[in-house]
This record gives C-alpha cells, structure tokens and sequence, in this order.
C-alpha cells in the first residue's frame, strides 16, 4: 500500500521500529522485501529514516545494495539521532528469549529492543556518536561482556558503520520540513502493527516501540500538527506471527489453505503466520487509537478462495458480550469470539469489477470502524488496487 501511495509524494519516511519489519513490493512479478528502507524504494523516492527508529548498519547495507542491483540509485538519508542496533544487541536478543523458556514472546532476534532497552538506560548508541569521541563504546561492551560472560569484539561492525552512514546521516525533521515548503508532501510509514504497539497492544506480546500514527511526529523529529491524513492498513482477514491472543484464530485445513494463497510467512523470519477472521473489534480499537479516517483493505483475493468466510463482531467472557476491545484486554485469551457470516466471495473475479459480495464486507468495515475504504487490494501485484 506505501508502494501504491507513494506516487502522490516526493519522500517516504520512516518513523519507527527496525528490521524486525518485513515489507514486501511486488512489481512486474519480481519481489522485493524491505525491512529497513521505505516502502517507496521501487519508485525512486527520497528516502528517509526517523529518528524513532533502530537502526541496524549491517541490514541497511544489504538493502543499499539490493536497490542498486535492482537499477536505483538510493537517496536515503539516516537522522544522526537513530538509535543503533549491534551484534550485542542480537546475542542478547536470542539470551533474553532463552531466559523466557516455554514463555517465549516469539521476538524475530534482530536485537531491536535490547537496542531500544539500552536507549532507555543511556548506553545505546546514537548514529552520530559513530563519529564522536564522547561516547565510550567500551562501557557497551563492558555491560554485555558481563551480561553474555563471553568477549565481544566491535571492530569490524564499527568499520563497517561509519562507511556505510559518514555521508549518509542529517536531519529527517529538516528535511521533512524542507519539502513541505518547496510544496511537496512526505507519506510516514510505519512498521508493525496496533496491536504490537507496546503502550497500546497486547502486552507483553508486542514490540519494543510505538507503532500507532501519533508516534510518527516524534519518531521523525514534528510537531503533532504534522500527521495529517491516517490511512490505516488491514487485511480481510486476521494475521498473526509468534506467541500472543488471537480471539479469532481458527486452525487446521482451512488455516494451512489461506496461509498458502496468501503467502502467510514472515518476511523477516519466514516463520508461518497463524491465521484467523477479520476482526472488527480488534479493527474498530486500531482505527480510533490511530484517528484513521481512511483505510485500505488488502487481500481480499484470499477470501475468494474460502467457503463460508465470517467475520469476528464482539467477544464473549463469562457470559458477557462486548464489542468494547479495552474492555476484555486483560484477558484476551480468555475470550471467545462472537462471529457473523459474510456473503460468499467464493471464485469471484475482481477484474471486471467490485463484487457486490465484496462491497457488502467494506460496509460492514466502515459502518463498525466509522473509516471509509478507500483503497481495496486483490492481489499482491501493485497494478491490482482499486480506488474508490
């Protein structure tokens, strides 16, 4: 969807999280996958990435690298104030995660919150004290050294860093700024979803940082008038990747059948995503925590392969009903969900058309969430988006 939207715009920024994020463009049949770069990378856009997010070198360097191959020369600039993500932090990523035995939050060990963690504790590394002599990057390795018990060595990734970002690193708040005044207009990219969001998701199976639209003005360095439109992303139907409630997972056959059409794998881990029925209560939250207005509903291709879809419109707990998501939030796997079928999309064919079926299900979205759909997707190819 950052793909499709981005023509409309000079710069794609992003605001938050690292390469924990698996963003995957599909063009002309080739597919690229993006865990650091913005999504706008295919068609050429300036690039920039936030202050909020971790950064880790050795990633960016591979996509650098993949973009070029791809015939693009990348314009991508790095804020200087990104806190940077070490091989430390991925040791002590996959140390914490044994820690957590049989509990394990299903983390994808990039080491992006031990990155996020030592920001908090004042140790963590800026991209622009790559190039300062007042950060002591001794007191780093002294902690992990104590932490992990083994001798860790930064040189070569310290080499390797400073390479990559000396000509790379500004200001993105200025930037930013700087194309607004020349007229042009920037679209903020976010990486996970609301429900990973780590004030305002299922806790504690989230992820290390902020990923609702009223974080992208910090993470990029603006002032809160500058978020603008909120278009929100959701598919018609519910995805989920390592451990955490999912009220309206279903499993087995049907499951296994809508992971193969939809390519339900990780783009950063390659792990199976569990999957489920779209879920309005869930939705409905998303969209009022974020302020959408707008959403865009992707893959509704997958249901076309589906007999009887349904869809979740409240949860049911001890004899209660509610549509109310905050309500049953400290129990969510606790709760069953209340489902209401949906008319059949079973083999319809989007080329010639919306199907009636189809705008029944953007109806129900917008008349439970109050967004309208403004974007419907069918396939994973850029060219099948419809407007409306």
């Amino acid at each position: 969807m950052v793909d499709y939207l981005s023509s409309g715009f000079e710069a794609v920024a992003r605001y938050n999280g690292g390469s924990n994020a698996g963003h995957t463009v599909v063009v002309d049949g080739e597919r690229y996958r993006f865990h650091l770069v913005p999504s706008g990378a295919v068609k050429g856009k300036k690039l920039l990435i936030g202050a909020g997010v971790a950064l880790d070198p050795v990633v960016l360097k591979e996509e650098l690298a993949l973009l070029k191959r791809m015939g693009t020369k990348p314009d991508v600039l790095v804020d200087g104030r990104c806190t940077l993500v070490s091989p430390l932090e991925k040791e002590f990523d996959g140390f914490l995660e044994g820690l957590r035995g049989a509990d394990t939050i299903g983390t994808t060990m990039m080491g992006i919150g031990p990155a996020y963690a030592a920001r908090a504790l004042r140790m963590s590394p800026r991209a622009m004290d790559l190039f300062s002599r007042r950060f002591d990057f001794g007191n780093m390795l002294r902690f992990y050294r104590g932490v992990l018990g083994k001798r860790s060595d930064l040189g070569q990734w310290l080499g390797l860093s400073r390479s990559l970002l000396r000509t790379r690193l500004g200001d993105v708040s200025a930037a930013v700024r700087a194309v607004n005044e020349k007229g042009g207009a920037v679209l903020f990219e976010g990486a996970q979803g609301t429900m990973l969001d780590l004030q305002h998701g299922t806790y504690p199976f989230v992820t290390s940082s902020s990923t609702i639209a009223s974080y992208a003005p910090t993470g990029l360095g603006l002032p809160p008038s500058a978020t603008g439109r909120v278009m929100g992303v959701t598919k018609a139907y519910a995805t989920r990747v390592g451990a955490g409630p999912f009220p309206s997972e279903h499993k087995g056959g049907l499951a296994d059948s809508m992971r193969k059409v939809g390519k339900e794998f990780g783009t950063t881990t390659g792990r199976p995503r569990r999957i489920g029925w779209l879920d309005l209560v869930a939705l409905k939250y998303a969209a009022k925590i974020n302020g959408a207005a707008e959403l865009a509903l992707s893959k509704i291709d997958v249901l076309a392969k589906v007999r009887d879809p349904k869809v979740c419109v409240a949860y049911s707990r001890g004899g209660s009903e509610s549509s109310d998501f905050y309500r049953f939030m400290g129990n969510l796997d606790q709760v069953k969900p209340v489902y209401q079928p949906l008319p059949s999309l079973f083999g319809a064919d989007f080329t010639g058309g919306v199907p009636a079926a189809a705008k029944k299900l953007m109806e129900l979205i917008e008349d439970e969430t109050g967004a309208g759909v403004k974007l419907l997707s069918y396939g994973d190819e850029r060219s099948r988006t419809v407007e409306f």
